[in-house]
C-alpha cells in the first residue's frame, strides 16, 4: 500500500547522527519525504528556503533547543505543525512549547509505530484532503541499542553500490535487511530477486542463476534467462550462500568480477548490471580456511558486512516484536485486538529463541489463531515450549569459557525459584514452600537470607551473568 498522492514533507531536526539516520529511514519507509537538519541553524535555513508539512524536532540540540526553533517559527509566521521529541519533558517546557504552537510531545524512547501514528494523525487534521494511509512494509523492529546500530548501518550500506554479506543465525531477519537495502538504494526501481542456494541441486541452481539456451541439455525446450539477467538493474539476493557447491562458486566469482554472464549452451557472454547481497548462517571465514568455501569469493562478497544479532541478545525488543506480530495476525485473521498476558510475556522472556524472530512470529500467529479474544495466556503456548525439563526453552548450562562464580550463581538460582514459586501460588508462603519441597519455616528463612522478595531475580539466572571473581595478587617476595 502506498501513499495516495505526493508524500508529505517532514523536517527532522536531530543532532545525534545515528538516531537521525534511523528516524529518517523509518519515516522514509512509511512514505514521508524526509529533510534532515542537525541543528537549529540548519533547520531555520531549510524552513526559510523550503516549505514543509510538519517538523519533528528534538528538544535539546547542539546549538539551542526545539523551543527556540518554535519561537523563531512563530515570529516568522510559519504554521507547520511541530512535534517535539524529548527524554527530558517537564511541565514548564511542555506548556511553553504548546503555547508556541507545538502540537504534541513524544517521549524517548518511543516506538516507531507511535511516531508514525502521531505524524499521520496531525497531518490528516492539517490536510484533510491529503493522504492518510501508510504502507505496511517489513521493517527491522526494535528499540535497543544493538538493533539501532544495525538500522543505522543499513542506511549507510544501502547508498554504497557494492557487495554486501549478511550473517547471523537462521530467523534473525537477513532477507528483511536485504529488502531494506534494496528499498533505500539507488536500485529501488529495479527488481529484487531472491534465491536459496541451499534449496536447489547444483545443476538446477546453475541453470537458474545463469540461464540456458534452447537445446542446451535434455529438457531445455526453450530459452531461459537466468536470475542474473532477470535482476539486471536491481539486486540479486543469494541466501544461504555457504551451501553453494565449490564448482559453482568459481562461476559466480567470474560473473561478479567481469559483470558478464554466459547461459548454458551459449558461446557468447552478456553484460549484467546487478548488485549482489549474500547471506549465510555459517562462518564463511572458517569454511574458507578449511577449503569448504572459496577464499577469493569470500573476500569479494564481504566488502560490506552486517551481522544480525540473535533475539536472545535483544531482550528489550521482545515485547515490541510480539505486539507487532499480534497486531498483524489479528488483522490478517479477522480477530479482535489482543495483548500478551504479563505471565505469558515473562515466560517468553525465559525462552532462548533458537529460531529467533521467525520463531516468535510463528508462535504469535499460532496464539492469535487459537485465541477467541482477550489476553494471550500460557495455555495457548505449544506443549514443547512448556516442557519442565527445558527442552522447549533450549536451556544451556555450559560453563563459560572465562569461568563463573558458581556460589553467586546458585544463590541467584535459589532466589529465582523462591520468587517463581511465590508468584505461582498467589503469594502464599506456605504453599510456595511446599512447591519447593520445604516447610514454611525453611522457606521464610531462605527468603530472609536472600534479602526479601523484592531483591529476588525475576529472570532465570545464567552462568555467564556471574563472572569469576578476580584472583588476589600473590604477595611480593621479600
Amino acid at each position: 500500500m502506498t501513499l495516495t498522492s505526493a508524500p508529505h514533507r517532514v523536517l527532522l531536526v536531530e543532532d545525534e547522527a545515528g538516531l537521525r539516520e534511523v528516524l529518517a529511514l523509518t519515516l522514509d519507509g512509511a512514505g514521508f519525504r524526509v529533510i534532515t537538519a542537525a541543528s537549529v541553524a540548519e533547520a531555520k535555513g531549510v524552513l526559510a528556503r523550503d516549505g514543509v508539512d510538519a517538523v519533528l524536532s528534538d528538544l535539546k540540540l547542539r546549538d539551542g533547543t526545539g523551543i527556540q526553533l518554535l519561537e523563531w517559527m512563530k515570529a516568522e509566521s510559519l504554521g507547520a505543525p511541530v512535534v517535539i521529541m524529548t527524554a527530558f519533558a517537564t511541565t514548564e517546557t511542555t506548556v511553553q512549547a504548546l503555547n508556541l504552537g507545538a502540537v504534541d510531545f513524544i517521549t524517548k524512547p518511543f516506538r516507531n509505530e507511535d511516531l508514525i501514528g502521531t505524524l499521520q494523525g496531525l497531518l490528516a487534521q492539517a490536510h484533510p484532503d491529503g493522504p492518510v494511509e501508510l504502507p505496511a512494509t517489513g521493517e527491522l523492529i526494535g528499540v535497543g541499542e544493538t538493533l539501532r546500530r544495525v538500522q543505522a548501518l543499513v542506511g549507510k550500506v544501502a547508498r554504497a553500490d557494492t557487495g554486501v554479506l549478511l550473517t547471523g543465525e537462521s530467523g534473525t531477519g537477513k532477507e528483511v535487511v536485504a529488502r531494506l537495502i534494496h528499498r533505500y538504494s539507488e536500485r529501488s526501481r529495479g527488481p529484487f530477486i531472491a534465491v536459496n542456494c541451499g534449496a536447489l541441486p547444483e545443476n538446477l541452481l546453475e541453470s537458474e542463476l545463469f540461464g540456458f539456451e534452447k537445446g542446451a541439455f535434455t529438457g531445455a525446450n526453450a530459452l531461459k534467462r537466468g536470475l542474473f539477467e532477470e535482476a539486471s538493474g536491481g539486486i540479486l539476493f543469494l541466501d544461504e550462500i555457504g551451501e553453494m557447491p565449490l564448482p559453482l562458486q568459481v562461476k559466480l566469482l567470474r560473473v561478479i568480477q567481469e559483470r558478464m554472464v554466459r547461459r548454458l549452451g551459449s558461446a557468447t557472454e552478456r553484460p549484467v548490471d546487478v548488485r549482489i547481497i549474500a547471506a549465510t548462517n555459517r562462518n564463511l571465514r572458517e569454511r574458507a580456511e578449511k577449503g569448504a568455501f572459496r577464499e577469493d569469493l569470500y573476500y569479494r562478497l564481504n566488502i560490506l558486512h552486517i551481522e544480525l544479532p540473535p533475539l536472545r541478545e535483544r531482550p528489550e525488543d521482545l515485547p515490541l516484536l510480539a505486539e507487532h506480530f499480534i497486531r498483524r495476525f489479528c488483522a490478517k485473521l479477522g480477530k479482535p485486538p489482543m495483548t500478551l498476558h504479563p505471565e505469558t510475556l515473562e515466560f517468553l522472556r525465559q525462552h532462548r529463541w533458537p529460531g529467533n524472530v521467525r520463531e516468535l512470529e510463528n508462535l504469535m500467529e499460532r496464539c492469535v489463531a487459537l485465541n477467541p479474544g482477550g489476553p494471550i495466556t500460557r495455555d495457548l503456548l505449544p506443549d514443547d515450549l512448556l516442557q519442565p525439563d527445558g527442552r522447549g526453552r533450549a536451556v544451556e548450562l555450559a560453563i563459560p569459557a572465562e569461568g563463573f562464580d558458581v556460589e553467586a550463581y546458585l544463590k541467584a538460582l535459589r532466589g529465582f525459584f523462591l520468587r517463581r514459586a511465590l508468584d505461582e501460588v498467589s503469594g502464599v508462603k506456605t504453599r510456595a514452600g511446599k512447591r519447593l519441597g520445604m516447610n514454611f519455616r525453611a522457606y521464610r528463612y531462605w527468603l530472609a537470607e536472600l534479602g526479601g522478595v523484592e531483591t529476588l531475580p525475576t529472570h532465570c539466572p545464567r552462568p555467564e551473568d556471574f563472572p569469576a571473581p578476580e584472583e588476589p595478587e600473590a604477595p611480593a617476595e621479600a
